[in-house]
C-alpha cells in the first residue's frame, strides 16, 4: 500500500480525530497504521515486532481514553510506534531514533501524550500507580492506565507495583496485561508456563470484570480480534 493510497492515516493527527471513525473504519485505519509502520521501519529501522504487536490496542486506548489528561503508561517503549502516530507525529515518524528525530521510546518532552519516559520492562504498573494515587490525592478525576506485557511480568518491580496497587482500593488505576507469550524472544520460565495453563484452560477471559468494567474497551477491542481470527477470539 503506497502512501496515496491510504484511506484514513493522513486524516488521524490526533485522538480526537480519532474518535470520529466508526468501528469498521477503526478497523481499516488499523490496517493502514500497521502497514505505515512497516513501510518506515522498511527503510529507517526500529522496533518493529512489538509495535505492530500493539496496534489494536494503541488504537482502542486512545478511542475510549480522553488522552492526554488521561494517562497511558506503555512498560516497553518499544511498542508505542503507532501511539507515537496517532498523536500527531506521522510525519515526524520519518525521523524516527535519527539525530534530530524523535525518539524511538515515549519521551515527555516530545508530547503531552507520553506519559512516562520509560524505555525498558517492568516499570509501568508502578510508575501509573504514583501517577494515579496522586491524582487521587490531589481530587483530580483521571484514568491511569498501565500497559504491561507478559514478558515484562516477570520482573520484580512489576510485582512491587501491583502489591501497592492491589492495597490502595480508591485509586483510579487500570492495568492492561498484553499477553502475547514473548519478551525479548520467545517467553520461557515459571510464569509462562502458569499463565499458559491458565490460557488453555479457559481460565482467563476478555470479561468485563478483567477489563475493569471498561466495556468499550472490550467490545472494541474483541471487533478487532474477531477480525483477525485470532484463538482468542473465541472469549470475547
Amino acid at each position: 500500500m503506497m502512501h496515496s493510497e491510504y484511506k484514513w492515516l493522513d486524516r488521524i493527527d490526533s485522538p480526537d480525530d480519532l474518535k470520529k471513525l466508526s468501528g469498521s473504519d477503526l478497523r481499516q485505519y488499523c490496517d493502514e497504521l500497521r502497514q505505515y509502520i512497516i513501510e518506515q521501519c522498511s527503510s529507517n529501522p526500529g522496533h518493529l515486532a512489538s509495535s505492530l504487536g500493539a496496534v489494536e490496542l494503541a488504537v482502542a486506548l486512545h478511542y475510549v481514553f480522553n488522552t492526554p489528561d488521561d494517562k497511558i503508561v506503555w512498560d516497553v517503549g518499544h511498542q508505542t510506534y503507532a501511539h507515537k502516530i496517532i498523536t500527531g507525529r506521522r510525519e515526524a515518524f520519518r525521523t524516527n531514533r535519527k539525530l534530530g528525530g524523535i525518539s524511538g521510546f515515549p519521551r515527555m518532552s516530545e508530547s503531552p501524550y507520553d506519559a512516562f519516559g520509560g524505555g525498558h520492562a517492568s516499570v509501568s504498573i508502578s510508575a501509573a500507580f504514583g501517577m494515579a494515587k496522586a491524582a487521587e490525592l490531589k481530587g483530580e478525576q483521571r484514568q491511569v492506565v498501565a500497559v504491561i506485557g507478559d514478558g515484562s511480568m516477570t520482573g520484580g518491580l512489576a510485582f512491587e507495583g501491583l502489591n501497592n496497587a492491589g492495597a490502595s482500593k480508591q485509586t483510579n488505576l487500570l492495568v492492561i496485561l498484553n499477553d502475547n507469550n514473548m519478551a525479548i524472544d520467545q517467553a520461557i520460565g515459571a510464569f509462562r508456563t502458569t499463565w499458559s495453563r491458565f490460557r488453555h484452560r479457559g481460565a482467563i477471559t476478555l470479561s468485563n470484570a478483567a477489563c475493569g468494567g471498561f466495556c468499550p474497551i472490550r467490545r472494541l477491542f474483541c471487533g478487532f480480534v474477531r477480525k483477525r481470527a485470532m484463538p482468542s477470539s473465541r472469549d470475547c
